[in-house]
């Protein structure tokens, strides 16, 4: 734990040029973390309680989670009776809210002139302040104190030419400090006067990710939001790098990020940054996915945040639209788009969206329905998709006469299971095509009655039927 300089010993002896170099580091390299860290270590071990104060301030405005540095604000803050009026630090129970997105104004061609006008008046005044700058730093130089070298005696050097000497370093190394800085800021001011506003004004550097982590434990209802604005700090500060990285290395980059914060994450948490790097390539990155347009015929591009959803096999959603076309489909988890089924990740995440929670009643009933079939419906399904598979004849009189059998049989059942065989949908595909199959049972010998699809098709079908209801009882 970091103290203070105690007041009964002798007084410590502080290391300007070190200080020197740390505010140098800090204005050269942002957000140079570890260099403020440093400065607030020596100013309060110097006991300079407001300057400890200051940079605590600015350190935490670039990193409001770290768990050090904000015990020494509580040592040095617990006196301070105007801290709650005049400063207020986030900590991770109560993290910074993000702005709102901005809106699209009314007259975009006003706001662009607008735009423009502030551009030009920041490069007059960067102009103004560079001519200013130069005069001072040339002003400067021309007052430096010119001490003359001491000269030597015979009885050596006398007390006014090693006072003189003194003089003479002392500005030295002043100037030596002081001269960098007006490089720097004159450089700065000509690069905005020039329009390279980018290469001055930098992007900040994000925070670590245990500290994100700590902030989505805190605070679960906004877990996601908080994942997704720290890798959008994260895109926006690679992009600034030299190079100017594409979408495939920044997307990669935020892979990595994402593992960091999982493997931070507690496992009921982790799936919080999958679904944050899900909206951020769909927001940010403009991913390519199967399709440009929703089921509506809605561009992808367009979907509201609290209604987006992509899944493994690259398709995106409205939300609304996808639930609306489960439910339809009997609660059968299909892609209605490939029918293909969804994989159980996938399911997951539909189920636990907000505008999917009502799909998981219409699951349960699934299972339900077919625990509700009895063993002897399933042998007679069986035995009926073995005649269909074999018959080869041109008539198919022997699967006519297994149907009509099969119907016969189905009308001798209680309502509850009738139901069952009319509602339940079971995952099997065509053994042929590998398409999956979009029916229920009831349907399926009804269409085969009715010679509407192949019989071979529909054995098939009743076969994989069989199997499943076997293994769900």
């Amino acid at each position: 734990m970091a103290t203070f300089a105690s007041s009964s010993r002798s007084p410590p002896i502080i290391d300007m040029t070190l200080l020197n170099d740390l505010y140098d580091e800090i204005e050269r390299n942002p957000p140079a973390l570890e260099a403020r860290r440093l400065l607030i270590q020596q100013c309060m071990d110097a006991g300079w309680v407001d300057a400890a104060r200051d940079a605590i301030r600015a350190y935490l405005n670039l990193d409001p989670y770290d768990e050090e540095i904000l015990s020494m604000e509580e040592i040095l803050f617990e006196d301070d009776p105007t801290r709650s009026q005049s400063h207020h630090i986030p900590t991770p129970a109560d993290p910074p809210p993000r702005p709102s997105p901005p809106s699209v104004p009314g007259d975009i061609e006003e706001a662009q002139l607008e735009l423009l006008r502030g551009y030009n008046a920041l490069r007059t005044k960067a102009a103004k302040l560079l001519r200013e700058t130069c005069l001072v730093r040339d002003l400067a130089k021309k007052h430096e104190p010119q001490v003359p070298v001491p000269e030597k005696t015979g009885k050596g050097i006398s007390l006014m030419n090693l006072f003189k000497n003194q003089l003479f370093s002392v500005a030295k190394k002043n100037e030596a400090s002081i001269s960098p800085r007006f490089e720097v800021h004159i450089q700065n001011l000509t690069d905005i006067t020039d329009g390279r506003i980018s290469s001055v004004v930098r992007v900040r550097q994000p925070g670590s990710a245990q500290a994100v982590a700590r902030a989505m434990e805190k605070n679960p209802e906004r877990a996601v939001d908080i994942a997704i604005g720290d890798l959008e700090d994260m895109a926006r500060w690679l992009r600034s790098q030299s190079g100017r990285p594409d979408n495939d290395a920044v997307r990669e980059a935020l892979v990595k990020r994402v593992g960091m914060l999982s493997s931070a994450l507690s496992n009921g948490m982790k799936r919080n940054a999958s679904l944050a790097l899900m909206h951020v390539e769909h927001e940010l990155l403009h991913r390519t996915y199967v399709c440009e347009e929703t089921m509506y015929g809605d561009k992808v591009a367009d979907i509201p945040r609290a209604r987006f959803l992509a899944t493994e096999d690259g398709y995106p959603w409205d939300m609304e639209e996808l639930a609306q076309a489960i439910q339809s489909n009997g609660g059968v988890m299909r892609n209605p788009l490939s029918r293909q089924m969804f994989t159980t990740e996938d399911i997951r995440t539909i189920l636990q969206h907000p505008l999917g929670k009502g799909l998981a009643a219409l699951g349960v009933e699934q299972g339900k329905l077919s625990k509700g079939v009895r063993p002897k419906t399933i042998e007679e399904l069986e035995k009926m998709s073995v005649v269909l598979l074999a018959d080869m004849s041109e008539d198919q009189m022997e699967s006519r006469h297994v149907l009509d059998q099969f119907l016969g049989y189905v009308a001798t059942l209680p309502g509850s299971e009738q139901k069952a065989l009319d509602k339940l949908r079971v995952p099997a595909k065509d053994s042929h095509s590998g398409q999956a199959f979009d029916t229920t049972i009831g349907e399926a010998v009804r269409d085969a009655k009715a010679n509407v699809v192949c019989i071979h098709k529909i054995g098939d079908f009743l076969q994989q039927a069989a199997r499943h209801l076997k293994r769900s009882k």
